[in-house]
């Protein structure tokens, strides 16, 4: 015999009910299971048609929430009017109470002894719309028609119950002078309050019109306050050090650490929250987290205490373990919290301190030398690109020798991350199947994925916490075999990818939300003639700009229908614009708007005015640059300038290219140099001035990372080339 898991009980068992008034019964429900569990009511009276549409009764609540083992519900059935019209007596009411969960229901049994009303009934009321939905703070009508059913004309008293009065901007009453046997429309004008003040579910309420000597008319209907909103997830810190203090010390008691995971609910939905450990990592920990189902009320802060331990090693070097956080909410109509995960780092240091293992290492170090074979431990041909992470905790670069490399920061230097696969070298991220990479960006609201544009044309996004690759874009009724992807560009809200192509096609992909693939076809090909050899998305999104040969450079609108675009030439005069001739790297101002830098195959970077009258007569082919557009113009050097980027001030400007030198640029605020500093800063010159292809700031602005042509051959005859770590302000 199967176990009932809803227990349930009723008072009163019977109940006397006379028109125009109310009786009710109170239901008490018990959750006998071993899990969450929410209830429905039902109540049938016999000898009526459920599907009727007679409305006579109303539940408190209409649907409980999931609530845990052990717990308790209480319902309330209001009868406000008769089940059966016209019925004198007694009825046998079923009450039916069922949960989704658990797939179980029970029935109860209670007398309605209904009395009777000898007033005549002279109006009737009818609602327009029986289940209406609004958002917050928006407004919206609850119409309703009122009919005089008698010979003489009457004035109706029309009143509305269920809804908060203070939502009701125009009160909750309504007076109506009806002619004989005619009808009137009104509406009660329904405003919910703010986000937390207005909780997203159905609100039954009931509409009653009373003349003076006759009986009311009522009905009923709904109004469903929409979901909006989102909850706010923030991990303190992101880094913790195990042990915490006496790191100079031996210390084998100290195994764990703690973060702060703190959630603001921004949403009209009341949650729970659970929170669960993923990533390459996490099996080398033990989470305790306090407490483990968190409540979030509307409006309201909520803070948990992850706690992990994890085994520590008494002799070696430090170890980082990198692990995501991830939020489950008990309502997910809104979707996860923002952001879905926080990616955290636990550094842990052996018990014996480092300091009291030199010379046993130093022994090993040379014993390991003679017996294990060496490493690569940097890319075997040119870097092609280069870019931070955006917590600035890691680097990742791309390669003729189809290899992405990740890098760790590690105070003033590039560390290989160690990937813990014998079967990879250490530092690789993933291998392109012989494809050199040209173009990478990390996805900016899931920081642990990496798109990769390759020499064939594919698109590759790569999960850097897993060292694997997740899937790939490809186009081939565009894009061919031999068609390299220069350059790739994400929203911010990560819902399309924009890559460039040297066929002089830019294929924008789209995904729905950050946790699905973007789809297989693209969703807007756009073909410019040109190589599309760097891309930049304004500040506002509006605006995307590329470039390539010739000098082209055209500025495409997103926010219009068809995207129009207008392509100009960015030249002086006297200086060459022919197929031979490139804009190489384009960055726009961050914090001055309507500013794009461009940097050009002769050495030269230019600061245009977006806002101003850009173009002046065009040509056969294109629009000639207004040269008044032109905030500041000059020349780096006798070589072409291959990369650009700005700090997010946007006060400094960082070039590097075929001279092999990183200079530094001081700008004013409207986007010219500063008088004091015309030269610019030489903060770095490569070996024998090797070519720099790519170049990165984080979003501190102190440091930058480079890649190129910067390659030395070892005693081995192995190419290695560099990847440099550069402080900025050094």
């Amino acid at each position: 015999m199967e176990k009932s898991l809803i227990n349930a009980s009723i008072s009163p068992q019977s109940q006397t009910f006379r028109p125009s008034s109310t009786s009710s019964f109170h239901i008490t429900v018990d959750n006998d299971s071993e899990q969450f569990a929410s209830f429905q009511l039902e109540v049938l009276a016999a000898g009526a048609s459920p599907s009727s549409g007679h409305l006579w009764y109303r539940l408190s609540p209409e649907v409980s929430a999931a609530k845990p083992p052990g717990s308790s519900t209480d319902f309330q059935i209001i009868i406000f009017n008769s089940p059966l019209p016209g019925f004198v007596g007694t009825v046998n009411l079923t009450v039916r109470i069922f949960s989704p969960q658990l797939r179980q229901e029970r029935r109860l049994i209670v007398r309605l002894n209904i009395q009777s009303d000898n007033r005549p009934q002279l109006v009737a009321v009818d609602l327009l719309a029986r289940q209406i939905q609004v958002y917050p703070r928006n407004t919206v009508d609850i119409p309703l028609r009122v009919r005089n059913l008698s010979p003489q004309p009457v004035d109706v008293a029309v009143g509305l119950s269920g809804i908060e009065p203070s939502w009701l901007s125009e009160g909750a009453e309504r007076r109506l002078f009806l002619a004989a046997n005619a009808q009137g429309e009104a509406s009660f004008q329904c405003q919910p309050p703010s986000v937390t003040q207005a909780p997203s579910q159905e609100y039954q309420f009931t509409i009653e019109a009373m003349s003076r000597d006759g009986y009311p008319s009522t009905t009923q209907g709904s109004l469903e306050v929409l979901p909006v909103g989102f909850v706010e997830f923030t991990a303190i810190p992101h880094q913790q050090t195990i042990p915490y203090k006496n790191r100079w010390l031996p210390n084998w008691r100290s195994n764990s650490a703690s973060f702060q995971l703190i959630f603001k609910n921004a949403s009209n939905l009341q949650q729970q929250l659970n929170v669960i450990l993923q990533g390459k990592d996490q099996r080398q920990l033990t989470p305790r987290i306090s407490p483990e189902n968190a409540d979030l009320s509307l409006g309201e802060t909520t803070k948990i205490i992850l706690e992990v331990k994890t085994k520590r090693f008494w002799v070696g070097w430090s170890k980082i373990l990198q692990f995501d956080i991830r939020a489950l909410l008990s309502d997910d109509r809104l979707g996860s919290t923002e952001p879905t995960t926080q990616a955290l780092e636990l550094r842990i240091l052996p018990v014996l301190p480092v300091w009291l293992q030199l010379t046993l290492l130093a022994i090993l170090a040379g014993l390991f030398a003679l017996l294990l074979k060496p490493e690569a431990i940097a890319h075997t041909k040119y870097v092609n690109a280069v870019r931070f992470s955006a917590n600035a905790l890691s680097a990742v670069s791309g390669s003729d020798d189809s290899t992405i490399r990740l890098w760790r920061i590690n105070k003033n230097k590039l560390e290989a991350e160690d990937n813990n696969e014998p079967d990879k070298l250490k530092g690789v991220l993933g291998d392109t199947n012989k494809q050199a990479v040209f173009a990478l960006r990390f996805d900016p609201l899931e920081n642990n994925r990496v798109a990769a544009g390759l020499e064939n044309g594919v698109i590759q996004l790569w999960n850097v916490a897993r060292r694997s690759k997740e899937y790939e874009l490809s186009f081939p009724e565009i894009v061919n075999k031999t068609d390299k992807v220069f350059d790739l560009v994400f929203t911010k809200n990560s819902q399309y990818l924009i890559s460039g192509h040297g066929s002089g096609n830019v294929l924008i992909w789209e995904r729905k939300s950050p946790l699905e693939q973007f789809q297989p076809q693209p969703q807007k090909v756009i073909s410019l003639g040109y190589q599309s050899r760097s891309m930049a998305l304004s500040p506002d999104e509006q605006t995307l700009a590329i470039a390539g040969n010739n000098k082209y450079l055209t500025l495409l609108n997103l926010n219009q229908p068809n995207n129009p675009k207008r392509r100009f030439s960015v030249t002086s005069p006297g200086v060459g614009h022919g197929n031979g001739d490139y804009i190489w790297s384009l960055a726009f101002v961050p914090q001055t708007p309507g500013l794009l830098a461009t940097a050009d195959s002769d050495g030269y970077i230019t600061i245009l005015d977006l806002q101003c009258e850009i173009s002046q007569a065009p040509t056969e082919t294109e629009q000639q640059i207004n040269q008044n557009c032109v905030r500041d113009r000059w020349q780096v050097g006798k070589q072409g300038v291959r990369s650009i980027a700005f700090t997010q001030d946007g006060r400094q400007l960082v070039s590097t290219g075929d001279e092999g030198r990183v200079v530094a640029w001081s700008l004013t605020s409207v986007g010219k140099r500063e008088v004091a500093a015309l030269n610019g800063r030489e903060i770095y010159k490569s070996p024998d001035n090797l070519k720099l292809n790519s170049i990165d700031i984080n979003n501190q602005g102190t440091a930058i990372v480079t890649g190129g042509e910067d390659c030395q051959v070892n005693h081995q005859g192995i190419k290695h080339c560099q990847v440099n770590l550069i402080r900025l302000n050094k």
